[in-house]
């Protein structure tokens, strides 16, 4: 008896017809009716995901692994329909020509009966798969020009920000949140800034929705969105850049507003007058960057500050977002000056022998390495065209061979080729004080110390290194 693989797809907004367990119970039926064995674990099912894109199916991933193994675990797959397969022409045709040519497998929609002559199966196949992929282009389309009918009609579409709540398809304020949208907004005109508002609304302990703490940014984002004078705002191409977006739509809401459009455009303007700034990072960063723990919350300590002769001030990059509530602020020179005297006061006074690290060193391109990665990068671009022409049936497997083994051998030459002096080298040193350390290799550093923790309460460091 021949083995069965079933395969089950369904998107989130499909008809009950479509739904798991109708096509499951369909596809068994078909199973028994033509004398097909189906083992429970060869039953595969992506649920709530679109049919457009293969890599993003991982239970239609899973079933392609699988079915690539020899010998082979079942001689068909059933689906619903073609659509179930693939939507995307480039994909049915590609994993339908590897399932039947690689491993002998057969993909069958039990909805669909395909001609048994060859030359009209084909035609009949690719007819039904254009269809598909036509559907699911016109169904992309229309959810789009839906979307836009609505963010034009002012219909908020995302999660209710803070402030509001879903209900009914519309926006709905919450009066204990609306207060506190109207005191960042209160706040922001009277003075305080994104990291003062921020601090004072964790010492309140008042969370945003994901019931995380604020920082400098929320508090902007809250000042920025028109949604809390009557408006929603709806970006295409998605959130990424919004409040520079041209294609960004703002339209009135059909949403009570929390905040008059005085006050709101008041905040815009102050915005706008002092934008908020970040500091520029530096090219080459300091030893001590991402090992300076704060005692706190444990968050890094980062430079502020930079000093015209050298160093930075230091600080709780969470206090810098009023997240952490104590201040860790430190000079990078008084930091380092403790340490680097107390670690080797203990040197001397212990038996330690000396710090092993491995320093790596990678030197630049030559034009001749550059050259060379070219051309390999060409030859791996045309063995993967190659591949693809004998998937898509372009070519034949005596056709795709002739065409591999040369590209193959270049490949091997050119990379053998390469430059010597291109590659990283590493070696291993002893060095006998971490001055030395630091002298011969800043980052290094980092093979010995895990972390600093500063403790400004006590006036200390506490060193944790790692154990070889």
């Amino acid at each position: 008896m021949k083995k069965a693989a079933l395969y089950i797809r369904v998107s989130t907004d499909e008809q009950t017809e479509y739904s798991p367990s109708a096509q499951l119970d369909e596809l068994l039926k078909y199973a028994s009716e033509h004398s097909l064995a189906v083992d429970e674990k060869f039953i595969f099912r992506d649920e709530g995901i679109s049919g457009r894109n293969a890599a993003h199916r991982p239970a239609f991933m899973s079933m392609i692994s699988l079915a690539k193994k020899k010998p082979r675990p079942f001689d068909v797959i059933l689906c619903h329909k073609f659509d179930r397969f693939a939507r995307s022409r480039e994909d049915s045709v590609i994993y339908k020509a590897l399932l039947k040519r690689d491993c002998g497998i057969r993909v069958i929609s039990i909805k669909e009966p395909v001609p048994q002559d060859d030359k009209f199966g084909v035609i009949y196949e690719s007819m039904l798969e254009a269809m598909a992929e036509y559907y699911s282009l016109n169904l992309a389309e229309e959810v789009k020009k839906t979307m836009l009918k609505k963010a034009e009609n002012g219909e908020y579409q995302a999660y209710a920000p803070f402030g509001y709540r879903n209900q009914n398809k519309t926006l709905v304020p919450i009066d204990a949140e609306s207060k506190i949208v109207n005191y960042i907004f209160s706040e922001f005109i009277s003075g305080k800034s994104f990291y003062s508002i921020a601090c004072q609304l964790n010492l309140m302990d008042i969370k945003t929705h994901k019931n995380n703490p604020f920082d400098s940014r929320g508090v902007k984002y809250i000042l920025q969105n028109p949604v809390y004078i009557g408006f929603s705002r709806w970006t295409p191409t998605g959130k990424a850049g919004r409040l520079q977006n041209a294609n960004t739509i703002i339209a009135k809401g059909t949403f009570t507003p929390i905040i008059s459009q005085e006050i709101f455009f008041i905040a815009q303007q102050k915005i706008s007058v002092k934008p908020y700034s970040h500091h520029q990072p530096r090219e080459n960063s300091p030893w001590f960057s991402g090992i300076v723990k704060c005692s706190c919350c444990g968050a890094s300590l980062v430079c502020g500050q930079y000093y015209k002769n050298g160093g930075c001030q230091l600080q709780c990059g969470n206090y810098n977002h009023g997240i952490c509530k104590t201040s860790h602020s430190i000079s990078s020179n008084k930091l380092e000056k403790a340490f680097f005297t107390a670690l080797n006061t203990y040197y001397q006074n212990s038996n330690v022998q000396g710090y092993q690290i491995t320093l790596k060193q990678k030197e630049g391109l030559n034009a001749q390495a550059l050259l060379v990665k070219s051309s390999i990068k060409k030859l791996t671009q045309n063995l993967e065209k190659a591949k693809t022409a004998y998937l898509n049936g372009i070519d034949t497997l005596e056709e795709y061979k002739s065409t591999k083994v040369p590209l193959l051998n270049k490949l091997q030459k050119l990379e053998e080729s390469l430059p010597g002096e291109n590659s990283n080298t590493a070696k291993t040193e002893i060095l006998p004080t971490f001055n030395q350390l630091v002298k011969t290799n800043p980052l290094s550093i980092k093979q010995v110390v895990q972390k600093i923790i500063y403790c400004p309460k006590e006036n200390c460091f506490k060193v944790y290194f790692f154990i070889n």
